[in-house]
């Protein structure tokens, strides 16, 4: 257990590295190449073997039954929200040009209507499954495919957003009613876009 807490919360961390360039450059008016150099992020994640949530979460559709992988996916899961918000503060205090970025992303999906991020969300799985699975299939071009076009679309990642949700809020306003039910919309979104290709290529014939 101790390992794969590790791994999470070094794929916060990468996560965080990812969402910090990303707002320096929306700051500058930089965007499109601030979602390309987000892509670090998950291609470090790739190659080292770290634990990010987006990134397992779509493989529970091959192991219903297995207790134990779906357990790891929750501790990932609560890891990496961890990580991303509490060193998102820390990058508020250090890098102060990315606040107002931040806060005007976050504050959109606060006022953005549930079923809205559902969808997004849905998205955003998919596109984080295929990320991770062409890298799993040889093809590390995915990391630099999938991960922009999520970002210049507006879909919504949940361990991204628990960053820029650190970064523009803090400790203040983080935990009411509305932003929980953001967090949840978004995370359930990502599960279920990350879970459509297995399932639906999958042979169901044993499970």
């Amino acid at each position: 257990m101790l390992n794969n807490i590790k791994l999470s919360i070094l794929s916060g961390l990468m996560i965080c590295v990812g969402g910090t360039i990303y707002l320096s450059c929306v700051a500058k008016g930089w965007a499109p190449l601030g979602a390309v150099l987000f892509a670090a992020g998950l291609y470090t994640i790739c190659v080292y073997g770290f634990n990010l949530y987006t990134g397992k979460v779509g493989y529970i559709a091959y192991h219903f039954k297995d207790a134990e992988y779906i357990k790891l996916v929750i501790l990932i899961l609560i890891f990496n929200l961890l990580t991303t918000y509490l060193l998102g503060i820390l990058a508020s205090y250090a890098f102060p040009c990315i606040v107002e970025p931040a806060k005007k992303i976050y504050d959109a999906k606060l006022c953005s209507p549930l079923p809205r991020l559902l969808i997004t969300g849905i998205f955003c799985g998919l596109l984080m499954f295929l990320a991770v699975d062409t890298w799993k299939k040889g093809s590390p071009f995915g990391c630099f495919i999938y991960i922009p076009v999520f970002i210049l679309s507006g879909f919504d990642h949940s361990i991204a957003n628990s960053f820029y949700n650190g970064v523009a809020n803090g400790f203040q306003n983080a935990f009411t009613t509305e932003n929980a039910a953001v967090v949840l919309t978004v995370i359930a979104g990502n599960a279920i876009g990350g879970m459509l290709v297995p399932m639906l290529t999958r042979s169901w014939k044993k499970v």
